[in-house]
């Protein structure tokens, strides 16, 4: 009987991981989180985990909604989100109805897998940050 040949799967990088990786990125980059740098970016982290609570309603009635981007960065008076998923992630319902709000009114909105997309997004909306981090893969 003849063997099936073995294959390794590089392990898929959790929502949580991923977003303390891209925070530690974005703090060489960009800064400290909520405090403006010197050239005028301020960005910051939301976390809606358990998005439920033990409160059933307290959230929502603070205005809370389901769906909110993990990452925001303000820029010359302009707002960008980005919603961070692991490589085998997709949208829910409420991020894409979010996504779809937050392009109407007139912010920018982008999903990244990894710390490498956050910094394309960043360079796409001509967002200026340090360059400490080098991009492996030319664009």
């Amino acid at each position: 009987m003849a063997r099936r040949p073995f294959k390794l799967n590089a392990p898929v990088v959790r929502e949580p991981v991923l977003h303390k990786q891209v925070a530690d990125v974005l703090r060489m980059e960009l800064g400290p989180p909520g405090r403006i740098s010197h050239h005028g970016v301020c960005w910051w982290s939301v976390d809606m985990a358990n998005y439920g609570g033990v409160a059933p309603g307290l959230r929502t009635a603070r205005g809370c909604i389901a769906g909110v981007p993990d990452m925001q960065v303000l820029f010359l008076g302009l707002a960008f989100f980005i919603e961070l998923k692991a490589e085998d992630g997709i949208l829910s319902d409420a991020q894409q109805s979010v996504a779809t709000d937050i392009c109407l009114g007139g912010a920018r909105y982008g999903v990244a897998r990894n710390a490498e997309e956050v910094l394309v997004l960043l360079d796409t909306w001509e967002i200026p940050r340090s360059k400490r981090v080098h991009l492996q893969h030319a664009r």
